[in-house]
């Protein structure tokens, strides 16, 4: 009897845990309950059937069913650590912290620190670029070739010099090759060019100089001739004009002419005044009334 009922309560055990579906429910005083849903937690399990459940908060999240009171804390990703901000994160999964632009995570599973990528420095070329996961890879530049920047894609190769010319200065993995014509006659014609050139500038300019001036001069001289000319006009009417207050009537020397007395030459009794012999001037004696 013993036996059996021993086995009895296996096969009772074996059909109760079989009833329960593993991923949704639980075994609870050998009652098969019901779990929460994926975001939500067990707020209060007093009813197997139809337990309480509660949306997860802002930060937290249940990926699965669960019969937990509790929510799962999603990561914190700080920005002053090169993590990028979480906009809205599930609630239903976790969220993991992605680094920003240029930093990628140190371990693909849980991305607690973000590293800066590899810069290729000049004379180097990116062979794998960075990602959010990975770092990039650099390479150096082979013989003949050179990068003249940071993280070039790729290493140009080095100029080549054609007949004639001559190698200046020499490539290197950061610099290309700079090539100078060789030949000195060519050189020799270079020159003369320039020259020349310079030469015919200086002559066409003197040229216009020459002819500006000269048309200046021709100027000036035309101008100082019409004052010349002006000038003499004017002085000859000056002259012109006063040349007959200049012209006197010219005195007769005869001394037979008759002078018309004035009050000068006459006495008080009407008498002419006649000039002493000797004497320059004449002078005027007030007459004797008496009678001769």
């Amino acid at each position: 009897m013993r036996g059996l009922f021993i086995l009895c309560a296996l096969v009772t055990l074996f059909y109760l845990v079989s009833c329960c579906e593993k991923e949704t429910h639980y075994l609870k005083d050998d009652k098969c309950c019901k779990m929460c849903g994926p975001g939500k937690r067990m707020l209060v399990d007093d009813n197997c059937e139809d337990p309480r459940c509660q949306d997860c908060e802002d930060g937290e999240y249940q990926s699965g069913y669960t019969s937990k009171n509790k929510c799962e804390r999603q990561p914190s990703c700080d920005t002053n650590l090169h993590f990028l901000s979480q906009m809205n994160p599930s609630k239903t999964s976790l969220s993991k912290c992605q680094c920003q632009r240029g930093y990628y995570c140190t371990q693909d599973d849980d991305c607690d620190t973000c590293r800066e990528h590899t810069v290729c420095k000049p004379g180097q070329k990116v062979i794998k670029k960075g990602s959010s996961v990975s770092d990039a890879e650099c390479e150096a530049c082979k013989n003949g070739t050179f990068s003249t920047h940071d993280s070039a894609d790729t290493c140009k190769e080095w100029t080549i010099c054609e007949h004639g010319y001559d190698k200046n200065a020499p490539g290197s993995s950061t610099s290309d090759r700079i090539c100078v014509d060789g030949t000195p006659n060519r050189r020799v014609e270079i020159g003369l060019g320039v020259a020349a050139f310079l030469l015919a500038i200086i002559a066409v300019t003197g040229v216009l100089v020459w002819l500006k001036n000269s048309k200046s001069c021709k100027e000036f001289s035309q101008k100082i001739t019409g004052i010349s000319i002006t000038r003499l006009e004017q002085d000859a009417d000056v002259e012109r004009a006063i040349q007959p207050l200049n012209q006197q009537p010219e005195e007769d020397d005869d001394d037979s002419t008759p002078v018309s007395p004035t009050l000068s030459n006459v006495t008080e009794n009407g008498y002419p005044v006649q000039q002493e012999h000797g004497k320059e001037s004449v002078s005027s004696h007030p007459e004797s009334n008496s009678v001769l």
